[in-house]
């Protein structure tokens, strides 16, 4: 096997994430896959390079060793790699790598409108983990994220984030159900009912939910961990509640309800890349999508009756 720049790229990720299978997200390649790589270059360089445990992945002396070297290679290639496209390409690219959150949409539009001529790409994770080292290597010019109370991100070296607003999450129920018909529904309310969240959910959101259920006097009893398509269809048949975007659409069968005070709420976080381009304009960028996301709120009928009562801001 000869080495390649990309082979240096996967230790890179590995040592920084200290996880084989988070440096495969930050990648975009599979666990399996990846370690099947750093087998092979392992293979080259006769000996391991990094010590494996249920804690993660550490350096050895000679993956140390490696490392070193490998960092100073791996940004001139990268640099090598932006000069290059820049000369051969009349056309911006921009890569957009999202969340599962809807401000993925307006972004979109707001680049429409702000560089109509851009090849504009998104790309959707389940998770957040890739994204700000897919900004900070710049494999993406620009990220949709979302934080939570507690846990606020910071952007990472060669990034800056904006906010653009504050959303409350409200609660999913079926239309029958005999709390659809209040125009909010008390958290403490729900204490005995069945909820559906995402099979895969991140610290942040978990942690804010569980703290706000027990300030509410209850453990919420997560008994289903689905994908939106099935959790819809189990709230509709009333065997459970869910937590939507005050933004989400109308969905058949299924009613929205805000929460009293609002106890739930996150972040929408606009993420560039500090040399990217939008380095220059990132006023005109977060100004054009809070614009676009405000305008589009108003199309989500419970949403609009909330902001008309409470107004935008959220402490």
């Amino acid at each position: 096997m000869d080495l390649e720049v990309r082979h240096l790229r996967v230790l890179c990720a590995i040592a920084d994430s200290g996880s084989i299978s988070r440096a495969a997200a930050t990648l975009g390649m599979s666990q399996p896959a990846m370690a099947a790589q750093l087998r092979r270059i392992e293979r080259q360089f006769g000996g391991a390079l990094f010590d494996r445990s249920h804690d993660g992945a550490t350096p050895t002396p000679l993956g140390e060793w490696l490392l070193a070297r490998s960092r100073s290679l791996v940004p001139a290639f990268d640099e090598l790699e932006r000069d290059a496209r820049r000369r051969t390409t009349d056309t911006t690219r921009i890569r957009v790598g999202c969340a599962p959150t809807r401000l993925a949409i307006y972004v979109a539009k707001s680049l429409r409108r702000l560089v109509p001529e851009a090849d504009i790409r998104l790309r959707t994770e389940q998770t957040m983990d890739a994204l700000p080292g897919l900004l900070a290597s710049e494999r993406i010019e620009l990220a949709t994220l979302d934080d939570y109370p507690g846990h606020e991100l910071s952007p990472p070296q060669g990034a800056a984030y904006a906010v653009i607003a504050t959303e409350p999450l409200f609660v999913g129920l079926a239309q029958d159900h005999p709390l659809a018909g209040r125009e909010e529904v008390d958290l403490a309310d729900l204490a005995e009912e069945d909820w559906a969240q995402p099979a895969q959910m991140e610290s942040g959101p978990r942690e804010h939910f569980w703290a706000a259920c027990a300030q509410s006097g209850f453990a919420p009893r997560l008994t289903y961990g689905v994908n939106l398509e099935v959790a819809l269809d189990l709230i509709s048949e009333g065997r459970c509640v869910g937590l939507f975007q005050a933004t989400a659409p109308a969905r058949e069968r299924v009613t929205l309800r805000p929460l009293t005070d609002a106890p739930l709420r996150f972040r929408h976080v606009l993420g560039w890349t500090t040399r990217g381009p939008f380095a220059g304009q990132a006023d005109d960028l977060v100004d054009a999508v809070r614009k676009t996301y405000w305008a589009e709120s108003m199309r989500a009928p419970v949403y609009r009756a909330w902001l008309k009562r409470h107004g935008r801001a959220i402490a």
